[in-house]
């Protein structure tokens, strides 16, 4: 019904939340996505809104999806612009210089709600999610982990716990704020960190935005979670506590299960996992599956 270009403009829009960011990426004008974007929407009635952030499509979309469905099988089927994000902190060390026929995201995901949802709709076509909060029971995907590593406690550079004369415990955290992401974003690791019984400071989003999430540790108080590539996104500016979350964390690959045996996500996963072998040397809590 639409050829590819025309319905991409639409599904570049919704993933990556930018014109300038899906032109980047479709070589295209802004006004170009623009008018397509519509195009497609005003044929099926659809009526296109923007709600914190996040392209959202009112109406029935029973003959999108479906022709969702079609673009994704030829992507796969001809290995062309295949698309792949992942969560904060994972893009660049993964992601930063994949040849074709892969296009990279934003990698700027702070939940599993949206990615999967993305996944499901064919507008996404790999992502590399956060091990424990993974779809493993789900019919419709597979999961191949790529690493393990710690969750840290991160603090500002000033923060007093770093100038505690004893160990640390848990309950030297306490009366300390603790940034806490909304309910669901990660259920596993949530259930953890709130069995921690510390205070927790919402952060209602869905997306990284440096001055909701680290920003909020400028205060030299507050107390963030990170792991080896989010610590390395700081440049130093924040740092783990010399204590342990009890947390396992790890960078998985999520794919609908249909094309996890293709010739072309098996070269993915060969390659992602070089670069998990390359970042195990760096990085040394991070450790290979």
């Amino acid at each position: 019904m639409f050829d590819p270009f025309r319905l991409a403009c639409l599904d570049y829009l919704i993933w990556l939340r930018s014109g300038q960011e899906a032109t980047h990426r479709l070589a295209c004008s802004q006004a170009t996505v623009s008018r397509n974007a519509k195009s497609v929407a005003d044929f099926l009635e659809l009526d296109p809104r923007k709600l914190e952030g996040e392209w959202t499509l009112d109406g029935d979309l029973s003959l999108l999806n479906a022709e969702r469905e079609v673009h994704q099988l030829y992507r796969w089927t001809k290995g062309e612009a295949l698309r792949i994000d992942a969560i904060y902190g994972v893009g660049a060390p993964y992601l930063e210089g994949l040849a074709a026929p892969w296009v990279g995201g934003r990698s700027d995901f702070m939940g599993i709600t949206y990615p999967l949802a993305l996944l499901r709709q064919s507008i996404l076509d790999v992502w590399i999610g956060c091990y424990p909060d993974l779809p493993e029971e789900d019919p419709d995907f597979a999961v191949i982990h790529l690493s393990r590593y710690p969750a840290f406690f991160l603090v500002d550079r000033a923060h007093p716990l770093l100038e505690h004369p004893k160990a640390l415990e848990i309950e030297d955290l306490r009366g300390f704020p603790v940034l806490a992401l909304p309910e669901g974003a990660f259920p596993k690791m949530q259930a953890h960190l709130k069995g921690l019984g510390l205070e927790r400071a919402p952060v209602g989003a869905t997306r990284h935005e440096p001055r909701r999430w680290e920003g909020r540790t400028e205060d030299q108080l507050t107390i963030s979670y990170g792991s080896p590539h989010t610590v390395a996104c700081f440049g130093g500016a924040k740092v783990p506590l010399p204590l342990s979350t009890g947390l396992t964390l790890g960078d998985s690959l999520v794919v609908k299960r249909r094309f996890a045996e293709s010739e072309v996500f098996q070269q993915l996963v060969t390659q992602l996992r070089g670069r998990a072998q390359l970042l195990s040397q760096s990085r040394p809590a991070l450790e290979c599956c």
